[in-house]
């Protein structure tokens, strides 16, 4: 019996089988999933019944392949059960619960990577490995959990990339999460690349035919799929006499001829201008039409945070120096709005951390600053450093980051439409969550994915630090409607 017809006959059907068969069926789909069809003599129905009952079942299923009989089971469960969870998880402790959660969401990544690999065979054209939508494994493991909550993606993989903080991190074609860079807890400076598959939740390290130079603190910026990196500081840069320059290197990360193996290379850029910018750590990189704003950082000779702004421009590759900003600042976070506006907020100068009740604006047509107007009303964040920021249409997302005496578990989320139609350059601030122990980090990455099976967005935060030891997880946050 076909997998259709049988589902008519289940559920559609006036002569819709009693609950005993179902459980029969259930049963035998469920073997067949584990073991594949029926083979063998029948038992005896005479000394064994209940054996040839289930055996009858199991063979009705013929050839069926084990990704339609899992996929036939939860259909029949969800369309008796609808409440399914609830009665699964009636007397459970939320500690169980949490368990039972954290255990379907590995069984679900092993399947997808099972999949996304060929180790799974369906003659199911939408499960194949051609069809399988990017970060469609993403809903799949938070098709139970809550939106606007994060949760560590589960990972039984041995290869994983070294944990740090301070890294640079890109996503390319909503299928491909890359990291490079940052320090790990020992102080060693990295300057590999891994790369995160989001069909299959898998780590693989990138081979590099020629690697970066080690160093933190750095900035980068993608422009198409070519990522442009601001070197930070490294362990060369501690002769105070001499005169360093930033350095500017460039990696192509298209996936158009996607292999395993693919071979990367950093290309160092010998950047031209009359005037060129001192090398930081802790500065920002922030893409404004083909041009990259380096704003602000540690200057790696003085250890002075700056205040000076540089347009680099990706086609001539040229430096250009623009208008310093209202306040020196380093591990801050900043943002293009328009294609036109630089956001600034956060950050640290000297041994103060910096108000995000302040917001900085850099306009790139007018090369002026000025202060965004933050409504009264707003729930402002408070001072922080080191904390984490993406753009979601016209929502400024802030994660994390610390205030000298702590790391800090809450996020906030800057509505900017105002500024995006260019009618006000006017904000508001609200809380996006006021305590999550898994954000409690700085130096933390952030990046948005958008899963084209569902639509739904999802953020991506990788590593950061806290109490000096990095981490090397991964967390994602699915979005409700209302923030995303």
């Amino acid at each position: 019996m076909g997998r259709a017809a049988m589902m008519e006959q289940l559920v559609d059907s006036p002569r819709a089988l009693f609950d005993e068969d179902k459980t029969l069926v259930l049963d035998a789909l469920e073997t067949q999933a584990a073991c594949g069809p029926c083979t063998g003599p029948r038992p005896s129905e005479f000394w064994y019944p209940a054996k040839a009952l289930s055996y009858d079942a199991w063979s009705m299923l013929g050839d069926m392949e084990a990704t339609c009989c899992m996929e036939l089971y939860c259909e029949i469960i969800t369309y008796d059960y609808p409440n399914w969870f609830e009665l699964l998880v009636r007397g459970m402790s939320d500690q169980q619960r949490r368990d039972l959660i954290a255990t379907a969401k590995e069984c679900a990544l092993e399947f997808y990577r099972a999949l996304a690999e060929a180790g799974l065979k369906t003659t199911n054209e939408s499960s194949t490995l051609k069809s399988l939508q990017p970060a469609m494994f993403l809903d799949e493991l938070f098709s139970h959990c809550a939106d606007d909550e994060f949760a560590a993606i589960p990972c039984s993989d041995s290869m994983l990339p070294i944990a740090r903080y301070g890294h640079l991190a890109t996503v390319v074609d909503e299928t491909t999460l890359y990291i490079s860079h940052g320090r790990a807890s020992n102080g060693r400076l990295l300057g590999d690349l891994w790369r995160l598959d989001l069909n299959t939740g898998k780590w693989t390290g990138a081979h590099l035919r020629w690697p970066g130079s080690p160093c933190d603190g750095l900035a980068s910026a993608q422009v198409g799929t070519v990522l442009y990196a601001f070197r930070g500081r490294g362990k060369d840069d501690c002769d105070v006499t001499a005169q360093y320059p930033l350095k500017v290197s460039a990696i192509e990360l298209a996936d158009d001829d996607y292999s395993m193996d693919a071979s990367f290379k950093w290309m160092h850029i010998d950047a031209r201008g009359d005037l060129s910018p001192r090398a930081r750590s802790t500065h920002t990189a922030t893409r404004i039409g083909s041009s990259v704003y380096i704003f602000g950082g540690v200057d790696a000779k003085t250890g002075d945070d700056c205040s000076d702004l540089w347009e680099f421009n990706t086609i001539n590759q040229t430096w250009l120096k623009r208008s310093n900003g209202l306040q020196a600042r380093s591990a801050h976070v900043a943002v293009c709005i328009a294609d036109r506006y630089m956001l600034v907020t956060g950050g640290s100068n000297g041994n103060e951390v910096c108000s995000c009740g302040e917001v900085h604006a850099y306009d790139a047509v007018e090369d002026a600053w000025s202060v965004i107007n933050i409504d009264s009303d707003s729930d402002v964040p408070s001072p922080r450093a080191g904390h984490s920021a993406v753009l979601i249409d016209n929502e400024w997302f802030i994660f994390g980051g610390g205030d000298n005496d702590r790391a800090l578990c809450d996020a906030y989320i800057l509505n900017v439409s105002q500024i995006a139609d260019e009618t006000n350059m006017a904000a508001t601030w609200r809380q996006f969550t006021s305590s999550c122990a898994l954000m409690g980090r700085e130096g933390m990455s952030a990046n948005v994915v958008r899963s084209p099976a569902s639509g739904r967005k999802f953020i991506v935060l990788h590593g950061g630090a806290a109490a000096g030891k990095a981490s090397a997880e991964t967390f994602i946050c699915r979005l409700s409607a209302t923030n995303a």
